[in-house]
């Protein structure tokens, strides 16, 4: 790890910045847990005046990120308890849990989610029913956008799966033309799941993110840039 040569906390626009001069090739600009300490590691022949464009093209970023960062220290993770607030296709309902029910499982009530479960469930076995709930309900959104966009782009998937994933939204495997969905999209609005098969689907016809790559996601869903800033930044 390359040692500072210089360090200075510098102000850009409210935001307070360590940073860093280095013997390094490229800038670096990071924002750090708990408390979303913005931290730019820099070459040390870059100037202050360089440096401040930098971090100035990006200030949206920070921001946005800031609020990511500090918000992970007070999200307790969840107990699956009556009162708690679960995301579904984007709206927030409060979980309401029966218990001593004959069979588990999970119905909309008006602002409620219900999860109807036995007594003796734990925690893992009241995640894995609202899992359930959520990929049965994902996988009955899915017919109706792959056929509206197997028409538009022309292109035909052979298979959508589900599955849990912790870094992406979504993949392509373009050779066996099957396209995976994280379980999440659940969660997100409807115009999120559409943006990431548009997306997958989109890789059938350019595998790399490439400028061809982003063209033909302006032609099939104009909006996409919306949706996907409100997934990194975490806003849907």
């Amino acid at each position: 790890m390359k040692k500072p040569i210089a360090e200075k906390q510098i102000e850009i626009e409210g935001i307070s910045i360590l940073l860093l001069q280095k013997r390094i090739r490229n800038l670096h600009l990071r924002i750090l847990p708990p408390l979303g300490e913005v931290r730019v590691s820099a070459p040390v022949r870059l100037s202050l005046v360089q440096i401040k464009k930098f971090v100035t093209q990006r200030l949206d970023w920070i921001r946005a990120k800031q609020i990511e960062v500090r918000a992970r220290k007070i999200i307790a993770p969840p107990k699956f308890i009556s009162g708690e607030i679960h995301d579904f296709f984007g709206e927030k309902f409060e979980l309401r849990v029966v218990e001593n029910s004959k069979s588990n499982s999970v119905v909309i009530d008006e602002n409620f989610l219900e999860l109807r479960a036995k007594k003796t469930t734990t925690i893992l076995q009241r995640k894995k029913i609202l899992d359930d709930f959520y990929r049965v309900n994902l996988a009955e959104k899915i017919p109706a956008l792959a056929e509206k966009y197997e028409e538009k782009m022309g292109k035909k998937v052979a298979e959508f799966r589900i599955k849990k994933m912790t870094t992406r939204w979504g993949t392509c495997n373009v050779r066996a033309r099957r396209i995976w969905l994280s379980l999440e999209l659940a969660k997100k609005p409807i115009e999120c799941l559409e943006m990431i098969v548009v997306h997958e689907m989109t890789h059938l016809f350019e595998r790399g993110h490439n400028k061809k790559f982003y063209a033909l996601m302006d032609h099939f869903f104009p909006q996409w840039k919306l949706w996907d800033a409100k997934l990194k930044h975490k806003i849907c």
